[in-house]
């Protein structure tokens, strides 16, 4: 393992620990905040279709953001990962289109997946910095996602907690052009 690797691996293990060690009444709030914060932004007010990650664990909570994106009549995907491939854009529609899949993470049953730009693509990781650098959670399914598509604004939801001053990165982490926090609004 080379040392960025090494660096990698050890700020994930942080990262997550630092990540659960939030309760889940401050969670709760912390999750409304980044919330109303996402859906107060003019750009997605004014998009027609957003790739959205579908919450896991202890990442920000996206199950009402969905929710409320589906409500305004947005064309939605998430993602999907088929047999370790790479990951796909997924139309969704409903969450009884959903099944317990790969890493334990809520996924569409259904494998079409259309080629399309998104305005919008929300991502998840687990730390980032001001600059955009995202460190995810080693597989490098978005980065191989967003190299290999189109997409129009990235946007990153995290809690404060997750962004630190540096990463360590490579030419192969793409970078994300807003991070959402608890907080505050972080344009790249």
């Amino acid at each position: 393992m080379n040392s960025i690797q090494e660096q990698k691996t050890r700020l994930r293990a942080q990262l997550k620990q630092h990540r659960s060690e939030i309760s889940g009444n401050r969670r709760q709030q912390k999750n409304i905040a980044v919330q109303q914060r996402l859906l107060s932004l003019p750009a997605l007010k004014v998009a027609k279709s957003v790739f959205c990650f579908i919450s896991y664990g202890t990442e920000v909570d996206t199950h009402d953001i969905i929710d409320r994106l589906m409500a305004q009549g947005k064309q939605l995907a998430v993602p999907r990962i088929i047999d370790s491939g790479p990951m796909h854009a997924v139309p969704f529609n409903d969450w009884a289109e959903l099944e317990t899949a790969q890493l334990g993470i809520l996924s569409p049953r259904s494998t079409m997946a259309p080629q399309q730009v998104f305005d919008i693509t929300i991502t998840p990781g687990l730390g980032f910095t001001e600059n955009g650098e995202r460190l995810g959670f080693g597989k490098g399914y978005y980065d191989a996602w967003f190299q290999a598509n189109e997409a129009g604004l990235k946007i990153a939801l995290a809690y404060e907690t997750q962004i630190l001053d540096t990463l360590p990165t490579t030419e192969q982490d793409i970078r994300v052009d807003m991070i959402i926090t608890e907080a505050r609004l972080i344009r790249i």
